[in-house]
């Protein structure tokens, strides 16, 4: 089924059945989180007369208002019910928290399928069961329910998540907001019994505020379908995928987690997935980093990469994972051009040899690295930097982010960043802020440029 979710992203009215005036309770929390978001928020409990200084009602049915997203905080033997009066009630969209369906066996299968056949021909939508629900930064709307105590959540920004899985939905967030990075929303299928990937891929790739989608699957609601619609869209916009239950004990455990069933060949995920311009990361950290290289370079020309540093070592470092990309020969260290070299040896100290990687040694300056950047953009040769942005060197200062950031924002060579430094998460995120897309590690940059580089493969083979 296909249709508007507008008002399950930005609900004018929100009840939470099974709400609780018990802190530490599911319904507790996502009540509190949802009142403190600025619109109307219903909680529905027979057992209680007020939750938070909010009259509370016995059942949706007499709440005296229009609800346009209804969480359902309750047993899976008592959700199937409350979904009902719901639908009843004409509720636009239900998010069924509750555990114990179709992942739980065969009883659970069936209160599943109660749950499909109350919706059946019905206006109302569900997401899930056994969800977290959704967080979306931009309309105040956080259904999750471990708490931002617990989970820091990231700002706004232009990465849509959608993930099967709760937790490794949290991961993505915290390590989103560890970079600085921000996302448009989070949503948490489930056990999609009714709302499923493919419908929030074409809801996000009309959003104008999403730049990437990043989604977690342990399997597909359609195989076929998936990557048919992912192909259309990614065209005009990235999509990352980690797909797991590629072994027989990972689709094992994923029917446990969601109920669903793995496909059985990862060779055929693999080849398909890539045929559609999707971009498979390996695990959580990576469907991170590659959405934040998608989401803020969108793709790069080509694969010849210019390593710059101020520190050798890490040069080295830089240029043996380019170089070792060999299963699909997607990187190479670039040749500098000759006016290139002859420039860089008017920059660089006489024992140092200007080749690539460019190693600017202890003796460099802001001004010398903002001069190198410069030739370095400047020459045909070079289809993307990697700056290895090490601010220990007596010359330099964090004046130097401001140079990245201005460098990496003109319409010229991209430049990536690896950031080294005594407080490098703080700097990172100083960095990132800039405007400069940036990473902890040699390898993480390097993996970040190669899904830049396939992605510009992909979009001039299919033009």
């Amino acid at each position: 089924m296909s249709g508007d979710l507008e008002p399950l992203f930005n609900p004018g009215s929100v009840a939470v059945i099974g709400a609780s005036a018990t802190p530490g309770k599911i319904g507790n929390i996502v009540f509190a989180s949802l009142k403190g978001g600025g619109r109307e928020v219903f909680p529905v409990n027979p057992n209680e007369t007020e939750i938070l200084g909010s009259r509370c009602y016995a059942s949706v049915a007499d709440v005296p208002s229009e609800i346009d997203l209804a969480l359902v905080a309750l047993p899976s033997s008592l959700s199937v019910d409350s979904v009902r009066d719901c639908v009843d009630k004409g509720v636009k969209f239900i998010v069924v928290a509750s555990s114990g369906f179709g992942e739980g066996g065969e009883d659970g299968r069936e209160l599943e399928a109660q749950l499909v056949e109350a919706i059946a021909g019905r206006e109302t939508r569900i997401l899930g069961p056994n969800t977290m629900g959704l967080f979306v930064p931009g309309t105040g709307l956080d259904t999750l329910f471990v708490t931002p105590e617990r989970s820091r959540r990231p700002k706004a920004g232009p990465v849509a998540v959608v993930s099967q899985s709760g937790a490794v939905a949290i991961s993505f967030l915290e390590k989103a907001e560890s970079a600085g990075m921000g996302v448009s929303a989070c949503v948490c299928l489930g056990n999609r019994c009714d709302i499923d990937e493919l419908e929030l891929i074409d809801h996000f790739a009309l959003d104008d505020g999403t730049k990437c989608i990043a989604l977690y699957l342990e399997s597909f609601s359609d195989g076929r379908a998936f990557v048919g619609r992912a192909g259309e869209v990614a065209r005009e916009k990235p999509i990352v995928l980690l797909k797991t239950g590629r072994t027989t004990a990972g689709g094992r455990a994923a029917r446990l987690h969601t109920g669903s069933l793995a496909v059985s060949s990862d060779a055929v995920v693999e080849g398909a997935i890539r045929q559609a311009g999707v971009a498979r990361a390996a695990d959580e950290e990576e469907l991170v980093d590659i959405s934040t290289a998608f989401s803020a370079l969108g793709h790069v020309d080509g694969g010849r990469v210019c390593v710059v540093a101020s520190a050798g070592g890490f040069g080295v470092i830089a240029a043996d994972f380019v170089e070792s990309d060999t299963e699909r020969d997607l990187l190479s260290m670039a040749e500098l051009s000759d006016s290139t070299r002859e420039r860089l040896g008017e920059l660089m100290p006489a024992f140092a040899t200007p080749s690539n990687p460019v190693d600017l040694t202890a003796g460099v300056t802001d001004d010398t690295y903002d001069q190198v950047l410069d030739t370095l953009q400047g020459d045909p040769g070079v289809d993307v930097i990697l700056m290895s942005l090490e601010l220990q060197a007596p010359g330099v200062s964090t004046e130097l982010i401001d140079i990245a950031a201005r460098r990496a924002t003109l319409d010229r060579t991209p430049i990536i960043a690896t950031v080294s430094a005594k407080d490098q998460s703080a700097t990172l995120r100083q960095v990132t802020g800039s405007g400069v897309v940036a990473y902890p590690t040699m390898r993480r940059s390097v993996r970040s440029i190669e899904a830049l580089v396939e992605r510009g493969r992909y979009l001039r083979r299919s033009t």
